[in-house]
């Protein structure tokens, strides 16, 4: 019965995914600016209260170490000592669990080692009017994104270099495109109050829930206590969850926005291509196993090109057909890409900015110095996660 009932309750909020989702996409095919909903006004008001919570706890840490050290008024010795242990408990959970946005991880590549790189970057941010990033940084994966370090928010742009020599050249603008659009494209998990909020929760989990080592040392009193601190992480990661289904929908709507934008840089028919060259990500483990063991072409990302490139008509079905059968999240930070590619569909644009094949030559030129170093990282990491 307990089965059935979490089955019930399970297609419930499915249904209600696809609904919401069909409903944000149905949107954007309509008109491409939608009003946000109501429920994204919800995971701010979530977010402003969790905030207050984590100011409340830090100035109740620093009250009790004022009154410890006796500082504020007058207390008996043993009002002090519990004054002392409660306010460094306090105060070292505010500082552990502080919101903090550190620089991703990547290898920096500066404008003197590529400027034709960055004067690409420079000139499809201006088109989309936005700050151009402050650093660049290349990883071996396939993917790109948009980070804000510090609390001043400086843009950094990460770009895969097995995603950028598994695009097209005019797919390479509408990625870097894509990704400084969300400069402009209103995430609420990227900026502001609703990220540090998940930040503080993030890092409050981690703060709360016991490693592998206590609960390999524990023992009777410590197992209680690591069974107490797994309770208590269920708070922090209940409103996280409950603040990305909140906000869910405007993080993805965020996706369409920057979707539009990045077509109407790149035009629309490169945005779609890049987007549906996605559907074969999963093909980088498979260069990553053949530059290992039977390597033939100069490096794993002309190898993952080269993949991309030969697979047939029917892998490519097969594989969108399995994307298209995953089931809908309100709480995953990106729409489904057939829903991405019906948005993009629905509002064909002309490129802006064009790239050409001579052009993205120099830029893979500019860009070589740095394969030997992330196709090292990347073939370690392959090497790890299989055990060998």
């Amino acid at each position: 019965m307990v089965r059935s009932s979490a089955g019930v309750l399970g297609r419930m909020w499915q249904g209600m995914a696809q609904r919401e989702s069909a409903r944000l996409r149905d949107a954007f095919v309509e008109r491409a600016v939608p009003a946000p909903s109501a429920r994204a006004a919800l995971g701010q008001a979530l977010a402003v209260l969790v905030i207050l919570v984590y100011a409340a706890l830090s100035a109740v840490g620093l009250w009790w170490a004022l009154v410890a050290l006796g500082l504020w008024g007058e207390a008996h010795v043993f009002v002090r000592l519990l004054c002392a242990l409660g306010g460094v408990g306090l105060l070292g959970f505010a500082w552990v669990a502080r919101p903090r946005f550190p620089a991703p991880w990547g290898v920096e590549v500066t404008a003197e080692q590529a400027p034709q790189l960055h004067a690409l970057v420079a000139q499809v941010a201006g088109a989309l009017d936005v700050r151009a990033p402050v650093r660049i940084v290349l990883t071996p994966e396939v993917n790109a994104f948009m980070a804000r370090t510090g609390w001043r928010g400086t843009p950094t742009l990460g770009l895969g270099l097995g995603l950028w020599f598994g695009m097209r050249p005019q797919e390479r603008v509408a990625v870097i495109a894509h990704e400084l659009a969300h400069l402009r494209s209103g995430d609420p998990t990227r900026s502001g109050v609703v990220a540090a909020a998940l930040n503080v929760l993030d890092h409050a989990v981690s703060v709360l829930t016991p490693d592998a080592w206590m609960e390999y040392q524990a023992e009777h009193l410590q197992a209680v206590s690591n069974l107490m601190s797994r309770l208590m992480a269920l708070v922090p990661l209940g409103v996280y969850s409950l603040m990305l289904n909140l906000v869910g929908a405007q993080q993805q709507a965020a996706e369409f926005r920057a979707d539009l934008l990045a077509a109407r840089v790149a035009g629309s028919q490169a945005t779609a291509h890049a987007l549906d060259r996605m559907y074969l990500a999963d093909l980088l483990d498979s260069a990553l196993h053949k530059q290992w063991q039977r390597p033939e072409a100069p490096h794993v990302f002309a190898e993952l090109r080269r993949m991309w490139d030969a697979a047939s008509p029917e892998r490519w079905a097969k594989a969108r057909e399995e994307g298209q059968a995953r089931n809908v999240r309100l709480d995953a930070s990106h729409p489904p890409t057939a829903d991405r590619l019906q948005v993009i569909g629905a509002w064909p644009r002309e490129a802006q900015i064009g790239l050409s094949d001579k052009s993205s030559g120099w830029l893979d030129v500019e860009l070589g110095p740095f394969i030997p170093v992330l196709e090292r990282a990347a073939i370690d990491d392959y090497r790890v996660r299989m055990g060998g």
